[in-house]
């Protein structure tokens, strides 16, 4: 994904004549995990560019001038050179998934958000504090946002994904004059690119600083577990993912989520090069099966009993005579949604402490698991 970064600094040379452009610089150059957007300190401002997957190529980029909310007369200075001006640090945002929710309380930003769809999955106990304080109001789900209840609160910014196709409310939103920022972190292809995510939101809340001194610290413990994981004497096979309607979806070979298993010092069953999801015939994954002795993350099951109930199949792998399978699905907030579905994508230090203790339980003989949990019975 890295290669568009080439593409957005020619657009910015082409497009900015404003006289301060000579002395902008990247802020974080060293930072070779931030992928999927772009900051770059100008002159009195930065500017956050950002890939939309779903465009073509002359519009894939979008721009955004973050200018401090005191700096008006720069505001004015700069107008004619930029479609979009965000005031920072932002007041009132409304954001679309929980794992923004994650990195804007690292940053203690609670406060911003005004508006989520479905707060029902929010597991943080910070923000339903907020939701039960009438302080973070609920505006309906992804599919069917409820745009009176979202005009209402009166947002600045939009923090909106897309999976395939835009959702069809973002144009009403555009047009009720409230930008819209589509944040992908969900393509990232290293657990720690998609940590890096919080320098996104680090700029639009002012707190670059912070953000810095978050993710630094967590980059810090990942590569720690990392190198602790390659004492193990062993390497064990571990498959992952379940079946849906007779297809069997796991994270592809070279995503984010592989990417743990092979940190933890462990074989990944299925190598492909795809950095999203695979898709496979069960009987294709019951021969490779045959090698696996640990299964991580199967759906939402959380026992032995419901998983062989769903499908006679699962009894035939290897993992599950073993009893060595692993689950995310056991561990919730208080109103039913999955812990590391929200936390997980920015605690990545967390996930491979985990899977570490797993697959290698002498080299950390006092951890508690964090997202995992063994199947019940």
């Amino acid at each position: 994904m890295l290669p568009f970064f080439k593409i957005g600094f020619l657009f910015w040379i082409l497009t900015s004549t404003y006289n301060g452009a000579a002395q902008s610089h990247a802020m974080f150059p060293q930072n070779s995990y931030i992928e999927g957007f772009e900051l770059e300190q100008k002159k009195g401002y930065t500017l956050l560019s950002i890939k939309n997957p779903n465009k073509s190529e002359s519009q894939k980029i979008q721009s955004f001038a973050l200018v401090h909310r005191d700096s008006t007369q720069l505001r004015k200075s700069i107008a004619p050179l930029y479609t979009h001006i965000i005031d920072i640090p932002v007041k009132r945002m409304v954001v679309s998934s929980t794992t923004h929710l994650a990195a804007i309380e690292l940053l203690n930003g609670q406060e911003s958000v005004v508006g989520f769809p479905g707060t029902q999955y929010i597991s943080s106990e910070v923000f339903r504090e907020r939701i039960g304080k009438g302080e973070l109001t609920d505006i309906g789900s992804d599919q069917s946002l409820n745009i009176e209840r979202l005009l209402v609160l009166e947002p600045s910014l939009f923090i909106g994904y897309t999976v395939g196709e835009e959702n069809r409310s973002y144009q009403t939103i555009r047009k009720s004059g409230i930008p819209i920022i589509l944040n992908h972190d969900w393509l990232s292809t290293h657990p720690l690119s998609r940590a890096a995510w919080i320098y996104f939101f680090g700029a639009l809340l002012d707190k670059n600083k912070e953000a810095d001194l978050v993710f630094s610290s967590i980059k810090n413990e990942y590569e720690k577990i990392k190198n602790l994981a390659q004492q193990a004497k062993n390497k064990p096979i571990v498959m992952s993912g379940a079946m849906y309607k007779d297809v069997w979806y796991a994270p592809g070979g070279e995503s984010w989520g592989a990417q743990f298993i092979t940190d933890a010092k462990a074989t990944y069953t299925f190598p492909s090069k795809n950095t999203s999801s695979d898709s496979y015939s069960l009987e294709y994954v019951l021969g490779l099966s045959e090698a696996a002795t640990f299964w991580i993350g199967p759906g939402q099951f959380t026992s032995y009993k419901d998983l062989a109930a769903s499908s006679t199949h699962y009894e035939q792998f290897t993992p599950f005579h073993l009893k060595n399978i692993f689950t995310y699905a056991a561990k919730k907030g208080a109103t039913g949604g999955v812990l590391y579905y929200e936390l997980a994508p920015q605690r990545p230090d967390l996930v491979l402490k985990d899977l570490v203790y797993i697959f290698h339980p002498e080299l950390l003989p006092n951890h508690q698991l964090h997202f995992f949990s063994p199947l019940n019975p």
